[in-house]
């Protein structure tokens, strides 16, 4: 099933973003993948960096675990962790 994700990201690396995944897992590299960009143009601290890092991955392992279960079953998914928000929606 298709979903609708936006994503958005506080701090000193604020943005934002929206787009159409196959599902929670694909979802989960996109904000992997967005993690990796921002850390490689942002002029993050170690600190920030490592603290992006730690979001990212909690956020991932609740989108495979918690949102891919939500979404199945044709509800929204949101989360926020430290710097990073996602939802997911069912599109269609």
């Amino acid at each position: 099933m298709a979903l609708r994700m936006q994503c958005s990201f506080e701090g000193p690396f604020s943005g934002s973003g929206g787009q159409t995944v196959r599902d929670a897992q694909v979802g989960a590299y996109w904000v992997d993948s967005a993690v990796t960009r921002i850390k490689a143009r942002a002029n993050l601290t170690p600190q920030e960096s490592e603290q992006l890092s730690e979001c990212a991955r909690i956020m991932c392992d609740r989108m495979l675990d918690e949102a891919d279960t939500v979404t199945s079953r044709g509800q929204q998914w949101s989360a926020s962790v430290g710097y990073i928000s996602v939802t997911l929606t069912p599109a269609g």
